[in-house]
């Protein structure tokens, strides 16, 4: 083979092994374009979680792309002293009060701050049929700060929640037949509505999908300065 022929076989083959790199490169390129990104993980605030007293627990979900809510999950003593489930008998709205505790939305509109943690949420006390402005704040995998106030979060007061065990029993294993989302005090209402409280340590309550907090305050009373005063825990009303 004469030396030019050789220089053109060789320059061919070379010619070949760049092109064929050049197109392992371009395909792991556009591999590595398509290939979808890993799912961000559910916010640790997730989970079921005993309120403060122990004797209840709320189910804390993640209920639009941005917040979470969360239901009451399970309970202590799910029924009343007559032998019928406890209902939210303490609802300003007189329509709502036949809605049973288990599975109660108590939680919701809570979004997550930058710094970390969530806040701007809602929780509503059964016991006493009103709701406050709520804070969370994780302390560790398996603690929860959460605080309840008014208007004013440095004013407001925080209850720990302890995290529940997987296998706990839901108070509501059927989730088509928990009560809807709280709704707001009508106008007019004369309830005064105190400061948001912390939920208690109380066994795990579901969260889901919750609309608006009952009877919110409208915005001129954030500027409430007063210290709230926060019932003990809305998860286990009687």
């Amino acid at each position: 083979m004469s030396f030019h022929l050789r220089f053109i076989v060789m320059r061919s083959f070379n010619i070949a092994n760049c092109s064929a790199a050049a197109l392992a490169v371009a395909t792991c390129l556009l591999g590595a374009a398509i290939r979808p990104a890993p799912a961000a993980a559910d916010p640790k605030e997730v989970g079921v979680w005993y309120d403060d007293t122990g004797k209840g627990a709320v189910k804390i979900e993640i209920c639009t792309p941005t917040t979470l809510c969360g239901k009451i999950y399970w309970l202590q003593e799910p029924m009343a002293s007559d032998g019928q489930p406890k209902v939210d008998r303490y609802n300003p709205d007189a329509s709502q009060r036949s809605r049973p505790i288990c599975g109660l939305p108590v939680l919701g509109d809570l979004v997550q701050l930058s710094g970390g943690g969530f806040d701007n949420g809602w929780v509503y006390d059964p016991k006493e049929g009103k709701s406050y402005d709520v804070a969370l704040d994780l302390i560790n995998a398996d603690t929860l700060k959460v605080t309840g106030y008014k208007g004013m979060r440095f004013l407001g007061k925080s209850f720990i929640w302890t995290r529940a065990p997987a296998d706990l029993p839901s108070c509501a294993p059927d989730a088509a037949a928990a009560p809807g989302p709280v709704k707001k005090q009508a106008a007019g209402a004369t309830t005064k509505k105190p400061n948001k409280t912390a939920a208690g340590a109380a066994k795990p309550a579901a969260a889901t999908n919750v609309a608006a907090a009952p009877h919110k305050k409208k915005p001129a009373e954030k500027a409430v300065a007063t210290q709230p005063q926060p019932q003990q825990a809305p998860v286990a009303s009687n």
